[in-house]
């Protein structure tokens, strides 16, 4: 199962596609309402990658860097199945009548 920073990094990584990077991953979360700082988000993606769920692809390195690399996410097949699962069943959760607590 993922948890929830996992499931909104692996969401904006799918929204960003191709240009998918720390800074690009960081501004899509916020723009939808989830501040991570770019520390949480590394460990993150880490931990994403270490189980197979993200891959991620040097860019080239440029001055305006200090020639170093972007690098950029991408989800895997294991990882695009897993989000579809929690997409899923998150919802069969919201379809249908329900009432939040306290209303």
């Amino acid at each position: 199962m993922l948890t929830t920073n996992e499931q909104m990094v692996m969401l904006a990584i799918s929204r960003c596609g191709r240009q998918a990077y720390g800074l690009s991953i960081q501004d899509e979360m916020k723009a939808h309402g989830h501040a991570m700082t770019l520390g949480v988000l590394y460990t993150v993606l880490a931990r994403l990658e270490r189980r197979q769920l993200v891959h991620h692809r040097d860019g080239d390195a440029t001055p305006e860097r200090g020639d170093r690399a972007k690098r950029f996410y991408a989800l895997t097949g294991a990882g695009a199945r897993e989000l579809r699962g929690v997409l899923r069943i998150l919802d069969g959760l919201r379809s249908g009548p329900y009432a939040p607590q306290g209303a």
